[in-house]
C-alpha cells in the first residue's frame, strides 16, 4: 500500500477532528441531559454496560467487554460496581461454573429505561433529519471505521 499524500493526510485529519468535535459535543449534551434529572447515580459507561446486559440477558463478562471495547480489568471493575449496588446480578453458568452470566435486576431495568429514553431523544435530535437510507449508510461507515482500527463490530 502506498503512503498517503499530504492532501489525503490533511483531509483525513480534518475529518477526524470534525468527528472528535462532534463526539465531544454529543457526550456533553448527554451528560447535561442526564444531570437534569437528579436521583440517578450511574454514569454513561455504567448505564451503557447495564443496557447491553438488559438487551442480552445471560451475557458473559467477556461478551460485555468485547461489545464495549474494554479490557478485562475495566469490565471486572464495572461489573463489581454494578453488582455491589444491586443493578446487576451474576450467576454461575450451568455448564461451566467458571463462567458468570450477567442479568439486570429490576432496579437496573428502571435505570436502563431512563437512560434509553435520554438516548432516544438525543438520537432523534442528532439523526432525525437524515433519511433512513442515510442513517443506514452512516451506521455502516461507522462500523467499518471501527473495524479498521481493530474494534469489534457488534450489533448489540
Amino acid at each position: 500500500m502506498s503512503k498517503p499524500s499530504r492532501r489525503e493526510t490533511a483531509s483525513a485529519l480534518a475529518t477526524f477532528q470534525a468527528f472528535m468535535t462532534l463526539f465531544g459535543s454529543v457526550r456533553q449534551v448527554m451528560k447535561n441531559r442526564m444531570s437534569e434529572d437528579t436521583g440517578h447515580a450511574l454514569g454513561p459507561v455504567h448505564l451503557r454496560a447495564l443496557c447491553l446486559c438488559l438487551r442480552n440477558p445471560g451475557w458473559t463478562q467477556q461478551q460485555l467487554g468485547q461489545a464495549m471495547g474494554r479490557d478485562k480489568g475495566q469490565i471486572a471493575r464495572l461489573i463489581r460496581e454494578l453488582e455491589e449496588d444491586a443493578w446487576l446480578a451474576r450467576t454461575p453458568d450451568e455448564q461451566d461454573r467458571r463462567v458468570w452470566r450477567l442479568n439486570v435486576t429490576p432496579a437496573g431495568e428502571k435505570e436502563c429505561e431512563w437512560f434509553l429514553a435520554i438516548e432516544a431523544r438525543l438520537a432523534t435530535d442528532l439523526f432525525g433529519g437524515l433519511q433512513a437510507k442515510e442513517r443506514e449508510q452512516l451506521a455502516q461507515m461507522l462500523n467499518r471505521l471501527r473495524e479498521q482500527i481493530g474494534g469489534v463490530s457488534d450489533d448489540a
